[in-house]
């Protein structure tokens, strides 16, 4: 008999450690307005679990600290994960997604404005000596697409390299009492795309994390 999934002990077998990359801030339009060189520690402290960011640039770091990842945070088998409220409605609110493939990760946080996007944060971090080398400045997400029809779907291409493609799926625009989704792919060179979801229903409670089948 398998023994139960644990997203704790599953968390930290594939994100414990140090990360090192960039943040990149893009605005509404996908331009870039600001960067900075990142060192992320994730340990254990006892019982409890402790990841600590150092901006580069300033030198500041931010604490977060859980004994078990909150109610809030999804965790996939593979060791990808997402964070963000456990309720929505019109207010605006935050996510941010993970995919990670052994000495390399994706992160993406997300602003959510009321009606459209605010601000969407691009994070390529790796192991020391394994991170890719950042997105040249300025960055600009190469192209953001729609499909038609009610609950309009955006794409951005935030990296589309040889060595790396990047995307960003979201409503276009929200609407209040339609169910929202927020998608981080990624396809680093010779790799399946990787995939995480988060899902809110019209009800704006968060849906349970399921598999999501690559296109």
């Amino acid at each position: 008999m398998s023994e139960p999934f644990s997203r704790r002990d599953t968390l930290l077998r594939h994100n414990a450690g140090t990360w090192q990359g960039s943040f990149i801030r893009l605005d509404a339009t996908g331009q870039e307005c600001e960067r900075f060189p990142s060192s992320l520690l994730v340990e254990e402290r006892g019982r409890l679990i402790v990841a600590s960011l150092t901006n580069g640039s300033t030198g500041t770091v931010r604490t977060m600290e859980f004994e078990q990842p909150p109610a809030e945070m999804q965790v996939d088998p593979a060791g990808h994960w997402s964070l963000g409220p456990e309720r929505i409605g019109p207010w605006p609110w935050v996510s941010e997604l993970c995919l990670v493939q052994g000495d390399r990760r994706r992160r993406m946080v997300v602003r959510h404005g009321s009606d459209t996007i605010e601000s969407v944060v691009l994070v390529s971090e790796g192991r020391p000596g394994c991170a890719d080398a950042p997105p040249t400045c300025p960055h600009r997400s190469t192209a953001v697409q729609t499909a038609g029809g009610d609950g309009d779907q955006a794409v951005w291409l935030l990296e589309h390299t040889a060595t790396n493609r990047v995307e960003l799926q979201l409503m276009a625009r929200r609407r209040f009492g339609m169910a929202q989704q927020v998608t981080l792919r990624w396809q680093p060179a010779g790799s399946d795309w990787l995939e995480i979801r988060r899902s809110h229903a019209a009800s704006g409670i968060l849906e349970p994390l399921s598999p999501v089948q690559p296109t």
